[in-house]
């Protein structure tokens, strides 16, 4: 599994409730042949690394769409809302639709939010 970095961060600021802007975009080279649609679900994680249930709202599959001649996949997050303040990162992980099933082909480095009233 591939580390990808985040082209876009989201702001480090953000308003409770409030749609996270600008929209998380991120990219990975196409690497699993067998793909044919690849999806990203965004991950809550509290301060200490923990996943936080039930507080991200917003689309949470994002369909890849093919860049560059198709030799690499983007994803943009643009509905992402965070529902209590704190200090939060957020994670996407990246999957590859296959006959076989859905495979994690990356993982983002998680980006650091600060969610206030």
């Amino acid at each position: 599994m591939a580390v990808t970095q985040l082209m876009y961060h989201p702001t480090v600021q953000a308003r409770v409730g409030q749609v996270l802007a600008p929209a998380i975009t991120v990219g990975h080279p196409n690497m699993d042949p067998t793909a044919f649609y690849y999806f990203a679900t965004p991950v809550l994680l509290s301060a200490t690394g923990t996943v936080v249930e039930g507080l991200l709202q917003g689309n949470r599959a994002v369909t890849g769409m093919p860049i560059n001649g198709g030799a690499a996949i983007q994803y943009t997050l643009t509905d992402l809302v965070i529902l209590a303040p704190g200090t939060y990162y957020i994670r996407l992980d990246l999957y590859g639709m296959s006959t076989e099933g859905a495979n994690l082909v990356a993982q983002t480095n998680p980006a650091l939010v600060t969610v206030s009233n």
